[in-house]
């Protein structure tokens, strides 16, 4: 009996094992397909397994997976013999009984996957499985509820056939309903309970960012009408900074800027995946706050091109696996199996590669990451919580399936929107969290968004466009889409930016809208200033205190200041709007490398020099904007073009400004100031007829 149990076993595990071959088969595909040469992209990355903590990450997840299949193939043998418990009269037909269930199991696995994963590559798929059968029963609802039917008849029937069941089966379902009720009502009592310490004398300080968040994109009565939880956020008491700009439209970047409130140029960020050490070593704000007795938390659900850690100044760390398995796994995890498992509590050490990871799109369920920030995030003390959240970032699609409004097909600004409509409800959700773990009762809370994004619509996402761009660029066209790839294109660097007030840290009364220009890097000094934290003379940025207490002496410097932009790395397929995988990833390899002791994916610091040399910057007031875009013809050959930023004409600038005290003038000044030797002159004026811009 044991040795014939033990063959059926073997056998229900073969099977699962041959569906984890067959899932591995399509994937090796798909990486194929991505890249018919993917081991010379391995090498050229300088990807090694063995000896280095990737060789753990890999092995760990391939333990994972084979024991989650192995899981599966037990239960579809547990049933079989629950069948034949149930049923005495079929033992002749056990075998046909354990493939039975092997084969309705795999069967609901594919139409669970393709129903609740349409963009997984594994699964069936098709538009039948979102239409509905009859009063909106969809085919996975209808198979579900028949596969749950009988599985209860099954296991019911096998209870009652034991012989010290028999009688007490009644007695078992009311101890099973009531268990039951007691663990919901239990669960929903620790879940609304929560946490609510005592007000701190220092207020929280709270910094969420929405990554790729338009500024256009957001406000009752300047939005469109789609972000109705962050419309209210900045309803109620809340200063909006209507021109707020990044210093560059990159993830990385920006953060660093917001954190040390320096400009690139100054901290060394640069481009994403810069290593720390290449960092210039200045203080960030969690360091500051931590100086200032804060407990500091870090908390994002994308890390691929952000490697921010503890070493920025943060206690704690709440995300997924930094790394080159982030980049791998977050693709390769796509099997009907674990994409089930993805997003379930168990899977939080189970798969910690791919739970709550916005990398992992085909299985993200922006409610997964709210649910970790509640388990994990506990507030100690006065409280610094930085959380980026990344859901209207490429690639514009997650877990979620199509709709019919905003389909798969569907050009890539409606799919843009329907992220960011799904954005502002993440956002409501982790301020109800925040609200009830009681961190808001006495908080500054700063609403942003590290970037904004162009959607390919000339007439609003460039300063140029049409034949004025051939004509003044010499035939170099403004990149159109995306984020850090033009300055010419204002929806790229134009920003997201509201300070609140919760509790005992009002902030002023008073108009709250501001029109000054303002930066992210004015985001430090003004959270150091309100909330009392150790002054860093070294900011660029500026306090904005006087803008919140309408002190128009203190706030008029900042209508006045020159600010800076520039692009991050580029390559030729990132302008387009249908992003080549499989190009892109040829052209961008040789610039990273793994660095074999973190397995983390780092820019070459020896190929540095070409990436600042292939950068447009930009110098700009409230009103106007210089920039400088780099040609073909070398690293100090650079068009410059003088454009108003509210529709003025644009001009080519050809011999340097005479200092005349133009506005011109003071962005050439300020934009070679602050760039130095990386931007080239140009002849100087030598008669007054040569003084006026070419146009």
């Amino acid at each position: 009996m044991f040795d014939r149990a033990l063959r059926e076993a073997l056998a229900a595990m073969g099977w699962s094992l041959g569906l984890l071959a067959a899932g591995v088969a399509q994937q090796v595909a798909a990486f194929d397909a991505l890249s018919s040469n993917w081991g010379e992209v391995m090498d050229s990355l300088g990807v090694r397994f063995a000896g280095t903590p990737l060789g753990g990450q890999v092995t760990a997840f391939a333990l994972a997976l084979v024991g989650l299949h192995l899981a599966f193939g037990l239960l579809c043998w547990g049933m079989a013999r629950c069948t034949l418990r149930a049923m005495p009269g079929w033992n002749a037909m056990r075998w046909r009984v354990l493939f039975g269930w092997l084969i309705v199991g795999t069967l609901w696995l594919l139409l669970a996957n393709g129903t609740l994963y349409p963009w997984s590559e594994t699964g069936i798929h098709g538009r039948w499985l979102e239409s509905a059968l009859f009063a909106g029963v969809r085919v996975f609802d209808f198979a579900t509820v028949v596969l749950v039917l009988a599985v209860a008849v099954v296991l019911w029937r096998a209870l009652a056939s034991h012989p010290r069941m028999r009688g007490k089966m009644p007695r078992v379902a009311l101890y099973g309903v009531l268990l039951i009720v007691v663990a919901s009502a239990a669960r929903m009592m620790v879940h609304g309970a929560g946490d609510t310490p005592a007000v701190t004398a220092k207020p929280n300080i709270i910094l969420i960012g929405v990554d790729s968040l338009r500024n256009d994109a957001v406000g009752e009565g300047r939005g469109i009408g789609v972000t109705p939880n962050i419309d209210a956020f900045l309803r109620d008491d809340t200063h909006r900074f209507m021109a707020a700009t990044t210093p560059l439209a990159r993830t990385f970047p920006a953060w660093v800027s917001i954190l040390t409130g320096r400009y690139p140029r100054h901290n060394g960020a640069r481009e994403d995946l810069m290593a720390r050490d290449m960092l210039q070593p200045v203080p960030t704000l969690a360091q500051l706050a931590k100086r200032g007795g804060y407990h500091t938390v870090w908390a994002t659900d994308e890390v691929r091109f952000a490697n921010i850690d503890e070493s920025y100044g943060f206690d704690r760390r709440i995300t997924p696996t930094i790394g080159v398995a982030d980049f791998l796994l977050g693709k390769a995890n796509d099997f009907p199996l674990s994409n089930l498992f993805a997003n379930t509590r168990l899977a939080r050490w189970w798969f910690p590669e791919i739970y709550a990871n916005r990398a992992a799109a085909h299985v993200y369920r922006p409610q997964t990451f709210v649910e970790r920030l509640d388990a994990e995030f506990e507030p100690e003390g006065p409280t610094l919580l930085a959380l980026h959240l990344t859901l209207p970032h490429h690639p514009f699609h997650w877990a979620e399936p199509t709709d019919r409004v905003f389909d798969r097909d569907t050009d890539s600004a409606y799919r843009y929107l329907n992220c960011v409509i799904a954005a502002d409800a993440q956002f409501g959700a982790v301020l109800a969290v925040l609200e009830r773990k009681g961190v808001l009762r006495n908080a500054l809370v700063v609403l942003l968004s590290d970037h904004g994004e162009a959607l390919g619509v000339p007439a609003a996402d460039a300063l140029l466009h049409g034949r004025e761009v051939l004509e003044l660029m010499d035939g170099n066209r403004i990149a159109l889409h995306g984020h850090g790839s033009s300055v010419f294109s204002p929806n790229q660097f134009k920003v997201v930016l509201a300070m609140r007030g919760y509790g005992a840290l009002a902030l002023p009364t008073g108009a709250r809208e501001h029109a000054q220009p303002v930066s992210l890097v004015d985001i430090a000094p003004t959270v150091a200033d309100l909330a009392g934290l150790p002054a860093d003379r070294g900011f660029d940025g500026a306090s904005l205190r006087s803008l919140l207490a309408a002190d128009a002496a203190g706030s008029t410097p900042l209508a006045d200041r020159v600010q800076f932009t520039e692009t991050g790395f580029r390559t030729p397929l990132l302008a387009r709007e249908q992003v080549d995988e499989a190009g892109l990833l040829g052209q961008a390899a040789p610039f990273f490398r793994m660095n074999p002791a973190t397995a983390r994916l780092e820019v070459r610091p020896e190929l540095m020099s070409r990436l600042i040399a292939d950068k447009e910057r930009a110098a700009f007031s409230r009103d106007w904007l210089l920039g400088a875009m780099p040609t073909p013809g070398g690293p100090q050959s650079h068009i410059y073009v003088f454009v108003g930023r509210h529709g003025q004409a644009p001009r080519r600038v050809t011999v340097e400004p005479p200092d005349d005290g133009s506005e011109l003038r003071r962005l050439w000044v300020a934009m070679h100031e602050h760039y130095g030797e990386e931007l080239p002159g140009l002849p100087a004026n030598q008669s007054p007829a040569s003084r006026t811009a070419k146009r």
